[in-house]
C-alpha cells in the first residue's frame, strides 16, 4: 500500500511540475496589423481561436483605400489595386513555448478590387482608337507563411508575420501574388 502511495504522490508532483499558463484557458485572440495601416495605409483585423495543442485557426479582414495605390492606379504604373481581402487560415505551433513561439500558416483568400485595361475600339467609319476600361476583380488564393509570436503579461501580443501565395481562379484581372505580410498588436482573453 505503501508503494501505490508514493506512486500516486510522485505522479501528482509530475504533473504539477508540467508548465501550465494562463494561456492555456485563454482561446481567443484580437490583433491589429500596424505596418499595413503605417505603410500601405491599409485597416487590418484579425480573429484567431486556440485549440488544445498547437493548432488554431482564426481568419484576416482587410480593407484599403491607400492614396498612393490609387494614384499609381489612375496613372497607369499598375493595372489593379485590392480593396479588400477576406483570409481564413490554419496555424500549427512549432516551437514548444507558452509565450513565445514561432508558426507556420496555411491561408486561403478571397480578395476584390478595382482592374484596368486598354483596349482597342473602332468607331462608326471604322478607324480604330484606344481607350481605359475600368472593372472590378474578384479572385480566390492559397499561399502559406511563418510567423513569431510573443506574449507580455500574458494577455498582449506582438506577432511578425510573413506569408505569400498565389491567385487561383482569375489571374488575368487579379495581382499574380497575394500577401501576409505584418506586425500585429493584440489581445489575447
Amino acid at each position: 500500500m505503501k508503494k501505490l502511495l508514493s506512486l500516486f504522490l510522485l505522479f501528482s508532483l509530475a504533473l504539477q511540475a508540467q508548465e501550465t499558463s494562463p494561456l492555456d484557458h485563454k482561446k481567443n485572440e484580437f490583433r491589429v496589423d500596424l505596418l499595413s495601416a503605417l505603410v500601405w495605409q491599409k485597416a487590418s483585423l484579425s480573429y484567431e481561436r486556440f485549440f488544445g495543442g498547437n493548432f488554431s485557426t482564426g481568419f484576416n479582414v482587410n480593407f484599403s483605400d491607400s492614396n498612393q495605390l490609387n494614384d499609381d492606379f489612375d496613372r497607369g504604373y499598375r493595372n489593379n489595386v485590392p480593396k479588400f481581402e477576406f483570409n481564413p487560415y490554419v496555424r500549427y505551433q512549432l516551437s514548444k513555448g507558452k509565450k513565445s513561439f514561432y508558426f507556420a500558416e496555411v491561408f486561403g483568400s478571397y480578395n476584390s478590387g478595382d482592374f484596368k485595361e486598354i483596349v482597342r475600339m473602332t468607331d462608326d467609319n471604322g478607324n480604330g482608337y484606344y481607350t481605359t476600361e475600368k472593372s472590378k476583380y474578384s479572385d480566390f488564393g492559397l499561399g502559406g507563411g511563418l510567423g513569431y509570436k510573443m506574449y507580455i503579461k500574458e494577455a498582449f501580443v506582438l506577432e511578425f508575420l510573413a506569408g505569400f501565395g498565389s491567385n487561383l481562379t482569375n489571374r488575368d484581372q487579379s495581382p499574380d501574388v497575394i500577401s501576409r505580410v505584418g506586425f500585429n498588436l493584440g489581445y489575447r482573453f
